[in-house]
């Protein structure tokens, strides 16, 4: 599991699940501080954003953040691709704010799992004016679906940064590895989870559900996302001490590019 491109997404649903619980409860948690251990008690907080669901899919709650960085520098998060309106009106407001003289654009995909795939096409249509281009392929039997990327009127063109982590899975992998092959998006931060094969679920007789793939898939580039993830273009690893100090690294390294003016 060590060697597993899926190790970060794992160990992180894994530890979601165990602090989870009803809003009020508490959980006890201990943390290696590097000198020692700490053992805290934590309350159960209602989980943050809205339920959203799809299909057979498990309901989870989805939130969406935006706002305007130093340069100034359009920013926006989400938890899942999923809620295409209230993704697209994100999309539309975080530009607006940052106005006509923004710099760059941010997208944050770090910790998001994925979603519905097809909403890949339409964000990134928000960044290139050129028709034709496409993301990958998914490959069915006896079909290929191409991830067709279908400009908008007046798409931003200026530095697009893409920031992703080993819990960046599915349709924020297809979207980051097409943007990335096409050359029109830089990615930092640490190698995706390599969990992108398309897949549905189904909902069991004894009411469980079970996902499974139904294709394979590749970037633009020929690259099988499975397995291997998205490389970043500037690998960045968070160290304890910057964490303590609550400063954000890859997000500061993505400001930095956008802004220099050698770019």
């Amino acid at each position: 599991m060590k060697d597993s491109t899926q190790q970060e997404l794992v160990v992180s649903r894994g530890l979601e699940g165990m602090l989870s619980g009803p809003a009020g409860q508490t959980v006890e948690a201990t943390f290696d501080t590097g000198q020692g251990t700490r053992t805290l008690t934590l309350e159960r907080r209602p989980p943050r954003g809205k339920l959203a669901g799809m299909g057979n899919m498990p309901s989870i709650p989805f939130w969406v953040e935006h706002r305007t960085l130093p340069g100034p520098v359009a920013y926006l998060t989400f938890n899942a691709w999923m809620e295409a309106e209230t993704v697209a009106k994100a999309f539309q407001v975080a530009l607006a704010e940052a106005g006509p003289e923004a710099k760059g654009f941010i997208l944050d995909l770090r910790g998001n799992p994925g979603g519905i795939g097809g909403m890949a096409m339409g964000a990134a249509g928000w960044f290139t004016a050129q028709s034709g281009l496409k993301l990958g392929t998914m490959s069915l039997r006896g079909a290929n679906l191409n991830f067709v990327v279908f400009p908008r009127p007046n798409p931003f063109t200026k530095p697009l940064a893409i920031l992703v982590d080993g819990g960046s899975a599915s349709t924020s992998e297809i979207f980051a590895g097409g943007m990335q092959d096409l050359g029109r998006a830089r990615i930092f931060g640490g190698r995706t989870a390599g969990a992108a094969l398309p897949s549905v679920f189904a909902r069991l007789p004894n009411g469980d559900g079970f996902q499974y793939a139904i294709a394979t898939y590749a970037s633009q580039g020929g690259q099988v996302l499975e397995a291997r993830g998205v490389i970043p273009d500037e690998p960045v690893t968070p160290t304890r001490a910057e964490l303590l100090a609550g400063r954000d690294p890859v997000l500061e390294r993505a400001l930095a590019w956008i802004q220099r003016p050698s770019r």
